[in-house]
């Protein structure tokens, strides 16, 4: 008498989960990459706004491109899209804090090439002014003057847009945020256009298998 057929546990569920750990995994390492490549790109490259932009596009294709390998599909496009859109955020931020970090150095090293505008500046320092917006600009005047430029991330925001005649710190930082979330909303858009469609779960050959 043949043997009753062993019921075999489903596999999809666990094959799912891998393959979204996979694909989260690997978006994160691109996603870096891309990010930490933004910062040492030609600063002829890196336009005001459109770095950004190509920053989230390129970063929202590999989240596609990695989907399709993996042979994921989104069964919720709204969660499929928040991941992406919180990853490649966070990628934008990352390139603002090293880029602000390299800004630092920079400035150090010139400064420190310059003894008398350091002792200058160490001097400024040394004087005890009031935490008003007068003294704030009266100081911001005299680094002005012996050419020394703050090294905060306001003041390296603030630098960005310098080349257009934007002064503001305000505005700088208003153009900041709205760059990365232009930059991951394009992200998103691409991934949205370029990721499988279909439910999710694996749509290759090991789902067929399982029919």
């Amino acid at each position: 008498m043949a043997e009753p057929a062993t019921h075999q546990p489903d596999a999809a569920p666990v094959r799912r989960r891998n393959g979204w750990f996979s694909w989260l995994i690997l978006f994160l390492v691109g996603t870096a990459a891309v990010s930490l490549a933004a910062v040492y790109l030609p600063p002829q490259v890196k336009k005001l706004g459109l770095l950004a932009i190509g920053q989230g596009l390129a970063a929202g294709w590999i989240a596609a491109r990695l989907a399709s390998m993996f042979e994921l599909s989104a069964a919720s496009k709204a969660f499929g899209c928040g991941v992406v859109f919180l990853v490649i955020l966070g990628g934008q931020l990352a390139t603002a804090v090293e880029s602000h970090r390299v800004y630092r150095l920079a400035e150090e090293r010139a400064l420190a090439a310059h003894p008398k505008r350091l002792a200058a500046l160490r001097m400024l320092e040394s004087v005890k002014l009031p935490e008003d917006a007068r003294s704030k600009q009266t100081v911001a005047d005299v680094r002005k003057t012996i050419g020394v430029r703050g090294t905060s991330f306001a003041d390296y925001l603030q630098f960005r847009v310098s080349e257009v005649g934007i002064q503001s710190r305000r505005a700088a930082q208003a153009i900041w945020i709205v760059e990365i979330l232009l930059g991951s909303l394009a992200g998103t858009w691409i991934f949205r256009r370029l990721a499988p469609s279909a439910q999710l779960e694996p749509s290759g050959p090991a789902a067929k298998l399982e029919e």
